[in-house]
């Protein structure tokens, strides 16, 4: 939750570079638990994330991956201490591990259709219904808000992002997120937290997932079984 620090619109691109990562899970949907780990290097932004079935990350839901590029906007007319930021994604991967899910994710026909747990798969097109999460094709960019909290340890700096969820509005893709969320991520500065799944990613991982795992020329994701 939000502690005493103010969070402000105030911030510079140049102070948002760097990696980002959920100090704690927090619960992204009721009875779904998240860890939150963003890479922020303008233009460039991507996103790893991990959900469990509880805030102790041991019942492992999804994990997917989202990159593009992004855009500070000016501040927020309507959301105080927030600015405007537009976030456009260009590749979509994703790996189930609950049963149920992958049981959905294959009736729903998302990515090859044929999952297996633990097994990334290219979604950029497509995405997954089951778990609302659009591909490229319908969602290119977000209408997403920012919210840096300053302190003196730059390690302890708090960014908080926009609400994610629909409402009888829309989605942050047909319009802005509106309001930013309770919970928030920390500047990685050194060792980042070893909360959840994924602390260990990195350059290598990145790489890995998104060059091996890509649709092909006729839209059958390709690359199952690398490494």
């Amino acid at each position: 939750m939000r502690g005493p620090m103010n969070i402000s619109a105030d911030f510079t691109v140049e102070e948002l570079s760097g990696r980002w990562r959920s100090p704690e899970a927090a619960e992204v949907f009721p009875g779904i638990f998240g860890i939150d780990d963003f890479w922020l290097h303008s233009p460039f932004w991507a996103i790893h994330f991990n959900a469990y079935q509880d805030p102790g990350c041991a019942g492992r839901l999804f994990e997917l991956i989202i990159m593009g590029m992004f855009e500070l906007r000016p501040p927020s007319l309507v959301t105080p201490g927030a600015r405007d930021a537009d976030f456009s994604r260009v590749k979509v991967c994703l790996r189930l591990f609950d049963p149920g899910l992958v049981a959905a994710a294959d009736e729903a026909k998302s990515g090859d259709g044929n999952w297996r747990a633990g097994e990334w798969q290219d979604v950029s097109h497509g995405g997954c219904p089951p778990l609302d999460l659009p591909g490229v094709d319908e969602c290119p960019l977000e209408y997403d808000l920012l919210g840096l909290a300053r302190s003196r340890d730059r390690s302890a700096d708090r960014l908080y992002f926009g609400q994610r969820h629909h409402d009888e509005l829309g989605s942050i893709w047909t319009r802005r997120a509106p309001g930013l969320l309770d919970y928030y991520v920390t500047r990685v500065v050194g060792t980042p937290p070893a909360i959840g799944h994924g602390a260990e990613w990195g350059p290598g991982e990145w790489f890995r997932v998104t060059s091996a795992y890509s649709l092909s020329p006729q839209g059958t994701p390709a690359g199952r079984g690398a490494p």
